[in-house]
């Protein structure tokens, strides 16, 4: 009985067999494709993953520069002598610099009514008693409109910046946060080369 069972099994599993001993040969050379379409999903989703990644990078930045520029702009506003002190502007300007998250790159200002700078942070910049509007290339909108422009992509010295600007006393004062584009996205480029070097 056993005999017949083990000879019935034998003929059923016997196609099957040779139909694998047959198609192994191209199970075998199918393998490395498999693996190389694997690692093309997993490099594409990790491809998605780094571009959503740089969004938020730059939605954080952008509400930075808002945020800085808007506290900038009220706080001289209460205090309509903030414009024309240049040292109580300053400390200003470090205070909302440090509790603001804000790296060495950011750069805050504060100017008179017709743009021209009167208290920058930091000071190394070289832009005090400098027009605003003529450091900054591209941001007429920010001029005009204030924070209504939102941040705006602008050009400084042939550097694209982002710029987020607050207008003061009904226009008589204004306060910018700007940051170079090349330092917001500078931890988000590395971690981009290590995925790079990873994956090659």
């Amino acid at each position: 009985g056993s005999d017949g069972l083990a000879g019935n099994a034998r003929l059923i599993a016997e196609p099957a067999y040779r139909r694998l001993l047959a198609a192994e040969p191209l199970l075998r050379r199918s393998i490395p494709a498999l693996i190389i379409i694997f690692l093309l999903v997993i490099a594409a989703l990790r491809f998605l993953s780094l571009m959503h990644e740089r969004d938020d990078v730059e939605r954080d930045a952008k509400a930075i520069l808002s945020l800085a520029a808007g506290q900038l702009a009220s706080s001289i506003s209460v205090d309509a002598s903030m414009a024309t002190t240049p040292g109580a502007t300053q400390d200003l300007l470090e205070g909302i610099s440090r509790q603001g998250a804000m790296g060495r790159s950011h750069v805050l200002a504060v100017t008179d009514g017709a743009f021209k700078i009167v208290a920058v942070t930091p000071q190394s910049t070289g832009w005090e008693g400098r027009s605003l509007d003529a450091i900054a290339q591209g941001g007429q909108p920010l001029f005009m409109f204030g924070d209504r422009a939102g941040v705006m992509e602008v050009s400084i010295g042939g550097q694209d910046w982002y710029a987020a600007l607050s207008l003061a006393n009904g226009r008589n004062g204004a306060a910018a946060a700007l940051v170079p584009r090349d330092a917001v996205f500078d931890t988000w480029r590395k971690t981009v080369s290590l995925n790079v070097t990873l994956f090659v």
